[in-house]
């Protein structure tokens, strides 16, 4: 009873903190399925479902509906990942698999609240728009040219149409990254549980080969004339996949990393350019799709799984 009280008391902490505290929400709100995944692994996942529904109960009746619903959409992530865990799947699969219910219950939950699929499209370009033009503000007060807000003036509608077209991929991705991180944790904390398959070395992952097949088609489809409903699929499904070579890539760096012994402050200041410098997070994914046929990491020649192999 104790522990389930100290859980509770944690995550809501933790999640009340990632609302409330602006750019610091942006690193609490992935950390908050961490205490009640580690709890439900630990005392039984059926306890574990309890205390998420407590702390649903709890903020729906003293925070409102929107934060009830907000904790709830961490509470489904965990639940999703509690049936995904302990089966034997790959790592690609207890991420997909949760992520994707994620996208449908929020497109379920953004129904509920709106009524159409329209009305949400609405809802969700008048917020784009508004903070566009916040940001125009702030770049005009910080002394930006004239000519240079002139254009992005111009160019404003285009990105806000471009954002809302691949929003869905966005959406999934970020669920994944959450999913990650919470993983990460988790076999940090149960080395020796079998969360997932493989469980050895995640730095000599390979995304699943036939994957390459659907960045083929789904880039051919880019640029099949008039269908726009299915490019903006292709679109959404290209940058998913894109993901996956993504990480296919930092896995190669990381295992050069490691290998190579590099410090660990370099390491940090690598993975930090390769995220927000769009140039090596371009290259990264590159890495990971050429890793296909070039085998950087020399794991065919080996003759084992990637699991296995040192």
């Amino acid at each position: 009873m104790k522990s389930f009280v100290l859980v509770l008391a944690s995550t809501s902490l933790l999640f009340l903190s990632g609302v409330a505290i602006p750019f610091v929400g942006v690193l609490l709100i992935p950390l908050v399925p961490q205490p009640a995944l580690a709890f439900g692994l630990k005392h039984g996942k059926a306890n574990g479902v309890g205390l998420l529904a407590a702390g649903t109960l709890l903020l729906w009746f003293f925070g409102g509906r929107v934060l009830g619903l907000g904790f709830g959409l961490l509470a489904l992530m965990v639940i999703l990942l509690y049936g995904a865990l302990d089966r034997g799947w790959s790592i690609e699969a207890v991420v997909a698999g949760p992520a994707a219910g994620l996208l449908a219950a929020v497109s379920g939950i953004l129904l509920f609240l709106f009524g159409s699929f329209p009305q949400i499209r609405e809802a969700i370009r008048g917020a784009l728009k508004e903070n566009l033009e916040l940001s125009l503000r702030v770049y005009e007060q910080i002394g930006f040219s004239p000519e240079g807000m002139q254009v992005l003036r111009e160019r404003a509608p285009q990105v806000t149409e471009l954002v809302l077209q691949i929003l869905p991929a966005f959406a999934f991705i970020g669920f994944a990254v959450i999913l990650l991180v919470n993983l990460f944790f988790l076999q940090r904390r149960f080395p020796d549980r079998e969360l997932f398959m493989p469980t050895g070395n995640l730095r000599e992952w390979k995304s699943p080969e036939p994957l390459v097949w659907c960045l083929i088609v789904s880039g051919f489809a880019l640029f099949l004339p008039g269908w726009q409903t299915l490019k903006t699929l292709a679109l959404n499904l290209l940058l998913v996949i894109a993901a996956f070579y993504f990480f296919q890539g930092l896995a190669i760096v990381a295992y050069y990393f490691h290998r190579k012994n590099v410090p660990f402050f370099l390491r940090s200041l690598a993975y930090v350019l390769i995220v927000f410098e769009q140039v090596l997070t371009v290259l990264v994914v590159g890495l990971g799709l050429f890793d296909l046929w070039g085998d950087f990491r020399r794991l065919k020649k080996k003759d084992l799984n990637p699991s296995r192999a040192s």
